[in-house]
């Protein structure tokens, strides 16, 4: 039952982050609103950390797993609220989804994995498709710029893909609150000079709407994000964890058209379940194709 209530629970707060992220980036700046959220994200945790009376420091590889750890909290969150000013919250939780492909490859090259198999880049394959569609969607409707917040969005999957891909190398025996403090922490130099150089300016007055968002994305969409998906994956398989990615751009475009009247096209939708079906296809090991493939060795 634990199990349950965490997988739901958790595909409620990815659901509705991208949402949270354009309430909150309508009165702010794209570099305010994610440093003024991840600076509270990361006093809560360190807060929790000292209340328990334990350290970030004295682990293996510590300070190296917080850096990597950043790199993919700061650069990829500065792009999604740039994104988030161009494409609809629908979309940018869309393309995050093809996380899993992008990492693939750099397993690949980088930890020498072979994860691709036939199966897997025919997904893939499938998946680029679906967003070509999207993006020649974007292009009829907003012009440049849906290409400057879905080229964002990509960079951002390959800015999250490169420190996750980096983080499996390096061997530690963190804590998971550690971990989520230690990345916290040391992502917010890096976006307190962003808002430095790009804003300045402190986030007040603010309406109670993206007041609300702000404070929601650093409790519910770094802190009990973060751990519950650790948890998750302490306790299920990866598979069953990453189903979470596949049903949330789902309620994510509902929410955007209910809730911000974004646009729901032929297109996008089309786009959006052969991305969807691609990054499925990924995953699951279907008894078909196999016995399809099995088929195909012996005709030829």
């Amino acid at each position: 039952m634990r199990n349950l209530i965490a997988y739901g629970v958790l595909v409620v707060i990815w659901s509705t982050t991208p949402l949270a992220i354009k309430w909150s980036a309508d009165e702010v700046s794209f570099a305010g609103a994610i440093f003024w959220r991840i600076l509270l994200s990361a006093i809560i945790a360190l807060c929790i950390v000292r209340m328990k009376g334990e350290s970030l420091f004295g682990y293996r590889n510590d300070m190296r797993f917080y850096t990597v750890a950043a790199i993919g909290i700061a650069p990829n969150f500065l792009l999604v609220y740039w994104a988030s000013q161009w494409i609809t919250t629908g979309l940018i939780s869309v393309i995050f989804s093809t996380t899993p492909f992008v990492m693939g490859v750099f397993s690949y090259f980088i930890l020498g994995k072979q994860v691709f198999t036939v199966q897997r880049v025919i997904a893939l394959l499938i998946a680029i498709v679906g967003l070509l569609v999207i993006f020649a969607d974007q292009l009829r409707w907003v012009g440049l710029d849906g290409i400057y917040g879905i080229v964002a969005m990509i960079l951002s999957v390959f800015s999250f893909s490169i420190s996750g891909t980096f983080l499996q190398k390096i061997d530690v025996d963190i804590p998971v609150l550690q971990k989520t403090t230690g990345g916290l922490c040391f992502s917010v130099p890096m976006l307190a000079v962003a808002w430095w150089l790009l804003d300045g300016r402190l986030p007040w007055p603010l309406s109670t709407q993206a007041g609300f968002a702000i404070l929601y994305l650093a409790i519910a969409g770094s802190l009990l994000g973060f751990a519950l998906y650790y948890f998750l994956l302490h306790r299920l398989s990866a598979y069953v964890v990453s189903t979470v990615g596949m049903i949330s751009p789902v309620f994510a475009l509902l929410l955007g058209y209910f809730l911000e009247n974004e646009p729901l096209t032929s297109h996008i939708l089309l786009g959006t379940g052969l991305v969807l079906f691609g990054l499925t296809l990924y995953h699951v090991r279907s008894a078909m194709l196999i016995a399809f493939r099995a088929r195909l060795v012996k005709l030829f």
